[in-house]
């Protein structure tokens, strides 16, 4: 496609991302601006999303003017891709479409499209046994290669995109080595292998090419050399020992033998079967349950795919957890809608997580299908990419059912995909990406069953009746809805009438034992030997860190801390994360979020427990400094001021963090971390811990304090803060002490049990003055005030203020001054000397600002309203009260804000003035959604406006 000038634009993809028209570069632009191009080229021709692009771009960094920034993004790509389009008119080459973009581009302006193109075009040449010309093909292909792709264009999206290009030009690159062992020049090829195998020891494809080229240059030793090196390679980094391929060659060199196949010499021709031979019709399904369960939506799922594909040629992808119910569920479809496929069915368990076999590779799956549709064993082509096309050939004009079952990955697949007019049907653990965009594969994803259905399993299978309905429900919690897991429970209570529901439930509640108790007489069936299956399948980062998430105590983790557990990049915990969910081991509960199912939770914690005490204690260790670290982090850009300096110092400060560079930042990451934060902190209380854990069993609590004063969660805070107190008094730390007992007494406070509250900070004040420490007296003597004051003992609570001026303006503490100077000023407004009162707020208010304690300079300003109201100076009153909104909004204090609104609020309905409904309004908006008890109060003063104002 042209631009306006008729000149042909071209986009590389396969190096550094360009753009050339004419003979020149098109300028892209700033590096944003490319990633743009980079996700909207790579789906070229496709609608893309303004959120697709907003992910793909800034992943879990997007900034709030995101949607502003792809607009600009996109304008600057129209002006640089067709320059002599008229300002106002429509764009031709990158069009708006929906609430996203689409990038119209011929196949031929693309490298990564010719490079495709030249592949095929290989591909066909092999078939035809022209071998030298599909060599040359594919030369040309690769030499479009200039660099590592994608270059220049930074994140996720990119990183992801730029591993499957990598390994697409891997692929091709061992095809084309292929080829020229098939002609004999092996030789030549062993520096060029023997580099390759370097670079990427774990491909057993590339050891097996470079032994049979070391073969084909007569050093049959080093062959055998490459072997044994391939096998120390695969066993300490995998696990696993070499496949059958590569086992097969090893022992053709050990016996002498010539490791290659026969080299085609003709084109591949396909012997036709006999006039009397019986049509072949296969039935290969094998036998499926009578009912489905609780799968009716996936049903109808697959069923309007397959209307939306009349001509045929679906490739469906049913994927979930292990022990989910894809076989069950592909299998029942299957035969539901085998009058659709009147030419038959083929089956194949690949065998992707048999603990007890290797997984089957395509030649050998070719080979039964091929065998299967009256292909006489000798005729059977000997490479896989022949085999493949005579298996295209033979069902081209056919209708058939080609169902893969238990898939491993989306590679060995390619070649077992008829064309149209069959359906091919594959179930998988993984999502099995690659498959979906090399072969447009559409995705049927299975979760766990609901409560309902998982009662109903239970009750067919173990033929339980309503009797024991509370016992079957709580089986199937227990169960975690996992179709196996509910299946092995209700056998078990199948082939044991006496054993009652309720005693399986206790013995399955005992988390423990669980797995132990999902389990038969075949060691295969169980939950466990399901998940340990689908480990077996992850490479080594993903399968450490199943274990080592087992230590995390929260509902979910992000990428930061899993890398501070297992101390690696964030970017390679990322793609581990991902890893284990496309595996569907773990699940996005939220962007960049990751949680596991129950049963996950618990296998997990089984693997954690397997782990050497050494390991265990250093991953948890690295855990709890990390929240401490960012919670500390966190706290300290919070809008309010720390009334004490409590050092944090972790052990093990995280190399990686979020970026908390300000309040707003701030508030999120306590939001989203707060479950876990408190988790951390039980953890670290817990009996048993590391006795250096105690440190952050206080000092977790302590960051979160401010925020849950912020967020008026006081039910937390208190529960979290008493818990802190113990952790405090076991460690023996006197400020430790001090700090959580000052702490208890603020959240006593909150719940007015203020006879409570005084005696903590009475506590307080005696820790703090036998420590010495000046700082914590003043606020210790301020807080006691404050408690005096609530219980009408006027006369010692001033005498107490006073003493904490004094002691604060001794240890130069100004928060704790202009704390001080604000208690007596509300001291004086209770008193009715509002003169004084006001002296003493504003003193407070210029402490307040000075010391950059925006929370403390609101609450000042709504107490200050109230004086001027009494005084009566009204419009005093609403500045006052105005400003307090305006800090606590810069401050993004969502309570402080619902103080100042009814303050307003107040000011303006002793006044008569309009707008006190609108402001108590939102009031009542912000206090209920904080739950904070205020919302009581100002819905009756609200209720009672609305009442004046309609009278």
């Amino acid at each position: 496609m042209a631009d306006g000038d008729g000149e042909r634009l071209r986009f590389e993809v396969l190096g550094l991302l360009r753009a050339a028209r004419g003979g020149g570069e098109v300028d892209l632009g700033a590096a944003k601006q490319r990633a743009v191009l980079a996700v909207l080229l790579l789906a070229r021709n496709t609608p893309v999303s303004r959120d697709q692009i907003i992910e793909a771009v800034w992943g879990d960094n997007t900034p709030s003017s995101a949607v502003n920034l792809v607009q600009t993004y996109v304008a600057g790509l129209r002006r640089a891709l067709e320059p002599s389009r008229a300002r106002r008119a429509p764009a031709e080459l990158l069009t708006s479409v929906g609430d996203g973009y689409l990038l119209r581009v011929d196949p031929q302006q693309v490298d990564l499209d010719e490079f495709e193109r030249g592949v095929v075009t290989a591909a066909r040449l092999r078939a035809t046994g022209d071998l030298i010309a599909a060599a040359t093909a594919l030369d040309e292909a690769l030499g479009l290669w200039r660099g590592e792709p994608l270059g220049g264009v930074a994140g996720l999206f990119a990183e992801v995109e730029r591993g499957r290009l990598v390994e697409r030009r891997l692929a091709v690159l061992e095809e084309r080595a292929e080829l020229l062992l098939l002609i004999g020049r092996g030789a030549e090829l062993v520096p060029s292998l023997t580099t390759l195998v370097g670079e990427h020891p774990l491909r057993e494809r590339g050891h097996g090419l470079l032994m049979r080229a070391l073969c084909q240059a007569g050093r049959h030793a080093e062959a055998l050399g490459v072997y044994r090196e391939a096998r120390r390679v695969l066993v300490e980094e995998l696990g696993v020992e070499p496949g059958p391929e590569l086992r097969k060659l090893q022992r053709a060199v050990l016996a002498g033998e010539d490791p290659e196949p026969e080299r085609p010499t003709q084109p591949m021709a396909v012997r036709p079967v006999a006039e009397s031979s019986p049509a072949i019709t296969p039935a290969q399904l094998p036998r499926v349950s009578a009912s489905l369960i609780g799968r009716d939506d996936e049903l109808k799922r697959l069923d309007g795919l397959l209307a939306s594909y009349p001509e045929g040629g679906l490739v469906l992808v049913v994927t979930g957890p292990a022990g989910v119910g894809k076989t069950a569920l592909a299998l029942h479809w299957a035969q539901r809608v085998r009058d659709e496929f009147p030419d038959g069915q083929l089956y194949v368990d690949l065998h992707g997580y048999d603990p007890n076999q290797e997984p089957l590779g395509a030649g050998e799956v070719l080979s039964r299908f091929l065998r299967t549709l009256g292909v006489p064993s000798p005729d059977i082509p000997v490479t896989v990419e022949e085999r493949s096309a005579l298996f295209r050939t033979l069902i081209a004009d056919r209708r058939m059912v080609v169902m893969l079952d238990n898939a491993r990955g989306s590679t060995e697949l390619l070649p077992l995909l008829p064309g149209p007019p069959s359906c091919v049907l594959v179930t998988s653990r993984r999502r099995l990406v690659g498959l979906v965009a090399h072969a447009e594969a559409r995705l049927v994803e299975l979760d766990m069953l609901d409560p309902d259905a998982s009662v109903a399993v239970v009750s067919r299978v173990a033929g339980r009746d309503a009797t024991e309905a509370a016992a079957l429900r709580r089986l199937a919690v227990l169960c975690d809805g996992l179709p196996l897991a509910l299946r092995i429970a209700a056998a078990r209570l199948a082939v044991a009438p006496a054993l009652r529901v309720a005693e399986l439930v206790a013995e399955l509640d005992d988390e423990h034992g669980r797995l132990a108790a999902l389990g038969l007489e075949d060691e295969d069936s169980t939950v466990r030997a399901a998940l340990d299956a689908s480990r077996r399948a992850l490479s080594p980062l993903p399968a450490r860190l199943l274990a080592l998430l087992g230590l995390h105590p929260g509902a979910d983790v992000t990428a930061f801390v899993v890398a501070a557990m297992a101390q690696v990049r964030v970017g390679d915990a990322q793609r581990a994360l991902d890893a284990l969910t496309a595996a569907n081991l773990l699940s996005v509960n939220e962007p960049g979020r990751y949680g596991a199912h129950d049963l996950v939770r618990v296998y997990m914690r089984t693997l954690a427990a397997e782990l050497p005490a050494d390991v265990r204690r250093e991953a948890t260790g690295r855990m709890l400094d990390y929240y401490l670290h960012c919670a500390d982090l966190a706290d300290g850009r919070l809008p309010v001021t720390r009334g004490s300096s409590v050092r944090v110092e972790p052990a093990h400060v995280p190399l990686e963090v979020p970026k908390l560079t300000g309040s707003p930042e701030a508030i999120a990451w306590l939001d989203a971390e707060q479950g876990n934060i408190v988790a951390a902190s039980e953890l670290a209380a817990a009996p048993g811990s590391d006795p250096q854990w105690l440190v952050h069993a206080w000092q977790l609590p302590y960051t979160l304090s401010r925020f849950l004063w912020l967020r008026a969660d006081r039910t937390t805070w208190l529960r979290t803060t008493e818990a802190a107190l113990e952790a405090a008094t076991r460690l023996g730390d006197p400020e430790a002490t001090f700090v959580m007992l000052f702490n208890l007494g603020i959240a006593l406070a909150q719940f007015q049990r203020m006879d409570e509250s005084l005696a903590r900070h009475r506590e307080a004040l005696e820790v703090a003055r036998a420590s010495g420490d000046v700082n914590a007296q003043a606020r210790a003597l301020t807080a006691v005030a404050d408690m005096l004051a609530f219980l009408g003992r006027v006369d010692e609570s001033e005498a107490s203020y006073r003493e904490a001026l004094e002691v604060s303006r001794a240890a130069g503490s100004r928060w704790a001054e202009a704390n001080a100077h604000h208690n007596l000023g509300l001291l004086h407004q209770s008193s009715r000397r509002y003169d004084e009162a006001e002296t003493w707020l504003r003193a407070a208010v210029t402490m307040y600002r000075e010391v950059g304690e925006q929370c403390g300079e609101s609450t000042c300003h709504t107490d200050l309203a109230m004086v001027l109201l009494e005084a009566g100076e009204g419009a005093d009153a609403v500045t006052s009260a105005r400003t307090a909104l305006s800090v606590a909004s810069a401050a993004a204090s969502p309570y402080h804000q619902a103080m100042a609104h009814d303050r307003l609020a107040t000011v303006f309905d002793r006044q008569g003035l309009p707008g006190a409904v609108a402001h108590w309004q939102r009031a009542l908006a912000l206090f209920t959604e904080l739950d904070a008890p205020e919302s009581d109060q100002v819905r009756e003063r609200l209720a009672r406006a609305r009442a004046t104002t309609a009278v």
